[in-house]
């Protein structure tokens, strides 16, 4: 078993090799370098998102990455007005950033700048899970794409080994009719997620998590 010690990261925006550093120091970044990512470094990030196992190796998904800046500014445009003319979200952020909770009270916070200078970063990545044999249906549930879960996992890691910032939103997910015509996503294509990458203006490094002993049961369930 490797010799790795969680008690000893350290912050820093440097990649890294080691696989559970990775894990552990791994980062929701939603502050990024004005510094572009090369066509070959995101080859490689999305070559890693492919290698996750998925079932019977159907591989359902596909990986559209948005560099142009102009599109990245009319998509978050379409994500900032939707936020805006829905009172819904804009009392979850508010309520959200009064919170007792520190660490929750950050996360609101981060994600309310993350939502105004989404722009800011270099490149979206949208994981989309795809059917070849048709569009999806009000049938499909959440085991439909689970396959699709690893490979996202794959993609942040790797990016995270290389130096690399990103964060899971599903931002996409309340503006899909104006997203799909935009960038011309098929029906056959189902966008689960919008990724920002880039290089991190922020730190990796160690995570706040709930203790192991707290989600783990052995054997069966018990309180």
């Amino acid at each position: 078993m490797p010799d790795f010690q969680p008690e000893n990261l350290t912050s820093g925006p440097e990649g890294t090799a080691d696989i559970f550093e990775a894990v552990y120091s791994q980062r929701a970044i939603r502050k990024f370098k004005n510094e572009p990512v090369s066509d070959e470094i995101l080859r490689r990030v999305i070559e890693a998102a492919t290698k996750a196992p998925s079932g019977t190796n159907r591989q359902p998904w596909r990986f559209l990455v948005v560099r142009d800046s102009e599109k990245r500014s009319r998509i978050a445009k379409m994500i900032r007005t939707n936020a805006e003319n829905n009172p819904g979200i804009r009392e979850y952020f508010s309520e959200g950033s009064k919170s007792d909770d520190t660490g929750q009270r950050l996360m609101f916070t981060g994600a309310l700048s993350l939502l105004n200078d989404l722009d800011q970063a270099p490149v979206y990545i949208i994981p989309c899970l795809y059917r070849d044999d048709g569009t999806f249906s009000p049938t499909d549930n959440v085991l439909t794409g689970s396959s699709i879960y690893g490979a996202v996992q794959n993609l942040q890691l790797v990016a995270r080994a290389l130096g690399l910032g990103t964060v899971l939103t599903t931002f996409q997910a309340p503006i899909l009719d104006e997203l799909r015509p935009f960038l011309g996503i098929p029906e056959s294509a189902l966008p689960c997620a919008l990724i920002p990458l880039g290089y991190p203006d922020a730190n990796f490094g160690p995570t706040r998590r709930l203790p192991v002993d707290d989600v783990l049961f052995w054997d069966s369930w018990e309180d």
